[in-house]
């Protein structure tokens, strides 16, 4: 993971440089792109702010390759590029993508051109820029801990410390699904508040958005099927939420055939979903960006609509919550140590939980 931070920070001080020479376009967006500081502060601070973050970056990750990797401090730090990369460049705009990506294999078929536009925003650089800076946040929040498990002297595999018992065991993986069913019934209740304002569309309701709108609905099926393909996401991923404290997070259901029973790789249900509580958070964050520079958005929505999409950040913290707490109750027996304890379902700690 340090070669892959150190990697990371040097590519960020290559754009930099490439975006203060004017050598590369810059990979924020112009103007008043949504949640974005650089249409007020402008992209020379991008281009300074990149160059800061490389530098930071590549000075922490030289630090986490000595041994001891550089004790808690560099822990710390690599957490905190983690919270910064995200509050200066992570927007609202990857909640979007990820959203029209999840509908696009049913949308892209109903909706003419939709699928060329969205190729088309996915390559224009303020967004491979956006993707670039959310696999940061994400590369540097791993190498936190791994580096907090090297100060601690846990094992890097699976982070159990020497003084592992398995009495021990079995009171985390407790408080993580107790924990975890907490955070997931507030992630879920937050899921249902956007599919709430969008399903009524198909009654010709239109919550917060006026009027007219329904017109406009009437006149454009398009957008009636991308709001309603949009609210259903965010169903389906309350509903897989539910997947991070019951069985079926651990095996495969009955119905899914040729995987019933099996076990459910951790990374597929950890990968995913820390991806969309990162984007939930952004989103979040990005509301309250339009709030403060006064940018035109946002701001310039109902109440409903702005309260709805400022919530997201709660639905995110609590998905991070989840998903922590997941990891953390489905981890094995490891390999490296031979510490822990066989995987447990959900059923099996209920009863000490």
């Amino acid at each position: 993971m340090t070669w892959a931070v150190l990697a990371w920070s040097a590519v960020a001080l290559a754009l930099g440089l490439g975006w203060a020479a004017g050598l590369l376009p810059p990979g924020v967006p112009d103007g008043d792109g949504f949640g974005s500081l650089y249409g007020r502060w402008g992209a020379g601070a991008a281009a300074w702010t990149t160059l800061a973050l490389g530098a930071a970056g590549t000075a922490t990750a030289l630090l986490m390759m000595r041994p001891g990797r550089g004790g808690r401090a560099v822990a710390y730090t690599a957490w905190g590029l983690s919270a910064a990369v995200v509050a200066l460049f992570v927007t609202g705009s990857l909640l979007a993508f990820l959203g029209y990506t999840m509908i696009m294999p049913v949308a892209g078929w109903f909706v003419p051109g939709l699928a060329g536009k969205w190729i088309t925003q996915v390559m224009l650089p303020e967004n491979l820029g956006l993707f670039f800076f959310a696999a940061g946040a994400a590369l540097w929040a791993v190498a936190g801990l791994s580096a907090l498990r090297a100060a601690r002297g846990a094992c890097q595999d699976c982070g159990r410390a020497h003084g592992w018992t398995p009495h021990a065991e079995h009171a985390t993986r407790v408080r993580a699904l107790r924990v975890g069913r907490i955070a997931v019934l507030v992630a879920c209740l937050s899921a249902l508040l956007y599919p709430s304002i969008r399903f009524p569309w198909l009654f010709g309701i239109t919550p917060g958005m006026g009027e007219g709108f329904a017109e406009e609905l009437r006149a454009d099926p398009g957008t009636l099927f991308i709001g309603v393909g949009l609210g259903s996401a965010g169903v389906v991923g309350a509903v897989l939420m539910l997947g991070l404290v019951q069985r079926w997070g651990v095996r495969f259901p009955f119905w899914m055939v040729g995987l019933a029973g099996r076990r459910v790789p951790v990374a597929l249900a950890v990968v995913p979903a820390t991806a969309v509580a990162v984007a939930l958070i952004a989103m979040g964050r990005s509301v309250i960006v339009q709030f403060a520079l006064d940018q035109v958005g946002m701001t310039s929505s109902s109440a409903l609509h702005t309260a709805i999409f400022m919530s997201m950040a709660v639905w995110g913290v609590a998905l991070a919550t989840a998903v922590a707490a997941y990891a953390v109750r489905r981890r094995a027996e490891c390999g490296t140590c031979e510490r822990g304890l066989p995987e447990a379902e959900p059923r099996d700690l209920r009863t000490a939980a």
